[in-house]
């Protein structure tokens, strides 16, 4: 399925659960937000041939770390001072612009998670650090393997659960889970787009569903 159909998705998971929470305006649109990047996060696997074509894949790739660095700017700015702030502001301006000249090879991947991880061991933020983790274990992985099962959206559910904790938005846990697992169930092979399917229970069973 395409990146655009996943960002839909996972957007509308974000918007189900605002609905169900009665949150605010300003809280509605950023568990919007947070539901299609999530829907996104499951491609960071994305092999290196694909990385290397001008694909609607690559397109919504550039387009997560751009929403990333956005997001960490507006931390950086909001809750911390100093060079820390200055640090996380660097930073977040190079995941949203660097991406688009070194797009085609997994170490852009890996460098993210490395430079995300600093600034998260600088600043003491969990959800950083852990999301650094993901993105980098992410680049070295097949695609439809681990990101694509369980286990992936048990780890960013983790990730989503420190995010709430540290940002205090309601609901950011709900949607990074039902964001990530939309973008499971919308490549199934049940569907008719679908070639391949999802081996949700990896590493344990091979069956793709």
């Amino acid at each position: 399925m395409k990146g655009s159909s996943h960002l839909t998705i996972g957007a509308a998971a974000g918007l189900g659960a605002a609905v169900y929470l009665h949150t605010d305006p300003f809280s509605t649109v950023s568990l919007v937000g947070l539901g299609a990047l999530s829907g996104l996060a499951p491609d960071l696997d994305v092999n290196g041939k694909l990385s290397n074509r001008i694909t609607v894949s690559k397109k919504w790739l550039i387009t997560f770390f751009s929403a990333a660095g956005i997001l960490l700017s507006i931390y950086s700015y909001l809750e911390k001072s100093g060079f820390m702030q200055s640090a996380g502001i660097a930073i977040g301006l190079c995941l949203l612009l660097l991406p688009r000249l070194f797009i085609k090879q997994r170490t852009m991947l890996f460098l993210t998670g490395v430079f995300l991880f600093y600034i998260g061991w600088q600043t003491n933020v969990v959800w950083v650090m852990l999301l650094s983790v993901f993105i980098a274990v992410s680049s070295f992985l097949s695609h439809r393997t681990l990101t694509h099962s369980i286990i992936g959206v048990a780890c960013f559910g983790f990730i989503g659960w420190h995010f709430e904790q540290s940002v205090h938005l309601e609901g950011s846990f709900i949607t990074a889970v039902a964001g990530y697992a939309s973008h499971l169930v919308a490549d199934m092979k049940v569907w008719p787009v679908n070639k391949r399917g999802v081996k949700w229970f990896l590493p344990f069973f091979q069956k793709e569903f």
